[in-house]
């Protein structure tokens, strides 16, 4: 079983310190390039991408988030994304990465922007990533999105919006987002089977996205974990859990998937 923390819950701190402190913990590492860690020069990370790769440790990468839109209405908001999500892409290959994730971006659904050309924006992101990552072996993670006034896609549209994809591009289902949209999780995870590369695990009561420890919020766990025990192959299981959680609960959660998952898989 592939088990995953994201650097999320050490938000901020110098990356390599990062996954040193993480990888005593699980065996894989998410990096989450965002924040003032990331900066950098036009050079890229070439140091810090020559220390990760010296760790052994096996990585996926989660691009720069925080006000970062593939499908924002205005181009030169989508050109910066499409900037951050390639540059992320090679970063991935610099240091062997095996997926990176892809959000597909936000949509108001309040508004009078057309949601068509949001769509197509984003698709043509994904394209271009596609073309970055398919020959390098790196599998993209193409993730939802929390909150319904903001997703681009509801449910039955998120099952449907890989048909026709390359297949380098997989499910991610970050099953806090999920349920921050009212998904049936486990319904979900049924349909699109052994389409998933990966799952981003966090917890939260229905009403935002609080990456809250698994269990510490209103999921129900005990469906959503029999069909993860359904699921062929082996996706990574990410613990996505806020900044400055404590660092035993990343212990508990491992535990806990290691019990719940890893031991009906063997």
């Amino acid at each position: 079983m592939r088990i995953s923390a994201s650097e999320f819950i050490l938000f901020c701190q110098p990356p390599l310190e990062n996954v040193r402190t993480l990888s005593r913990i699980v065996p894989e590492v998410e990096l989450m390039m965002d924040g003032d860690a990331w900066e950098h020069g036009e050079d890229g990370w070439p140091e810090l991408a020559a220390q990760l790769k010296d760790c052994g440790v096996p990585f996926s990468v989660h691009p720069p988030a925080w006000d970062v839109n593939p499908a924002a209405p205005l181009k030169a908001l989508r050109d910066a994304a499409a900037f951050l999500n390639k540059q992320a892409a090679v970063f991935c290959r610099e240091i062997g990465g095996t997926q990176i994730v892809f959000h597909p971006g936000y949509y108001d659904r309040d508004s009078n922007f057309s949601r068509s050309r949001a769509l197509d924006a984003s698709y043509a992101l994904l394209e271009e990533m596609i073309a970055l990552c398919r020959d390098s072996g790196i599998t993209i993670a193409y993730e939802n999105i929390a909150g319904p006034s903001m997703a681009l896609f509801t449910q039955e549209e998120y099952i449907h919006a890989l048909d026709g994809i390359d297949p380098c591009v997989k499910f991610l289902l970050d099953v806090g987002h999920a349920h921050c949209n009212h998904w049936d999780i486990p319904a979900v995870i049924d349909r699109l089977g052994d389409r998933f590369c990966g799952f981003h695990l966090h917890d939260n009561d229905g009403t935002g996205d609080a990456h809250l420890p698994i269990g510490r919020g209103t999921i129900p766990w005990e469906g959503v974990f029999a069909a993860m025990r359904r699921l062929p192959g082996d996706p990574l299981y990410v613990l996505e859990y806020a900044t400055n959680t404590p660092l035993r609960e990343l212990e508990l959660g491992r535990d806990l998937l290691l019990r719940e998952i890893g031991e009906k898989q063997a």
